[in-house]
């Protein structure tokens, strides 16, 4: 049987410095050109210098492939829009291994859905 051995670390897998490829970086919808998903790397400021989708509802979501299965994920960051007060105020962080099936991540292995809420 072979062994996998998830190693932790604390260094970011790529969404900053391009190392996640733009063509990993996939969305719902966009606004335009200058909202694509791509958009949505920290401190990334061409453009409007953020994702934003063609419609503003609860059914939009921004996916990142991260290009292997066994990636341990430990922190996610998220920011407003460059240059203006536009952010995000309430998001679900879901997870899964094809693409397609996603599961919702709990935190402490609680059944309700970890929500991100800011005040």
């Amino acid at each position: 049987m072979d062994m996998v051995y998830l190693l932790e670390c604390q260094q970011a897998l790529g969404m900053r410095n391009n190392a996640i490829s733009h063509g990993h970086i996939s969305a719902s919808s966009q606004f335009d050109a200058d909202h694509a998903p791509f958009h949505g790397r920290l401190r990334f400021k061409e453009g409007a210098g953020c994702w934003s989708p063609s419609s503003i509802d609860a059914n939009q979501w921004l996916q990142v492939d991260l290009g292997s299965i066994y990636t341990k994920v430990t922190r996610v960051a998220t920011q407003g829009r460059h240059s203006q007060n536009q952010w995000v105020t309430k998001y679900k962080l879901q997870y899964g291994d094809d693409g397609v099936n996603f599961q919702i991540y709990t935190e402490n292995e609680q059944s309700a859905d970890k929500v991100k809420c800011d005040a």
